[in-house]
């Protein structure tokens, strides 16, 4: 019988290390498109783009250590 000791298992942290991965690719990929297209339309669209894609990788990197409800 396996116990719980509260720890991720190695399967959980391997798919956040994917996930991250991901995610800084992701804002790689943005910061060049926005310094090639600077006069675009759609540069506003990719700044925002840009911004939710940090924020999420902030969260998951650094979660609120505080639980909800506190």
């Amino acid at each position: 019988m396996a116990t719980d000791t509260g720890t991720p298992s190695l399967e959980a942290g391997a798919e956040l290390e994917r996930t991250l991965d991901r995610l800084e690719a992701r804002m790689r990929s943005l910061q060049f498109s926005l310094r090639a297209h600077r006069g675009s339309p759609r540069f506003e669209l990719g700044r925002h783009d840009l911004h939710e894609t940090r924020e999420t990788w902030f969260r998951l990197v650094e979660p609120d250590p505080t639980p909800e409800g506190s």
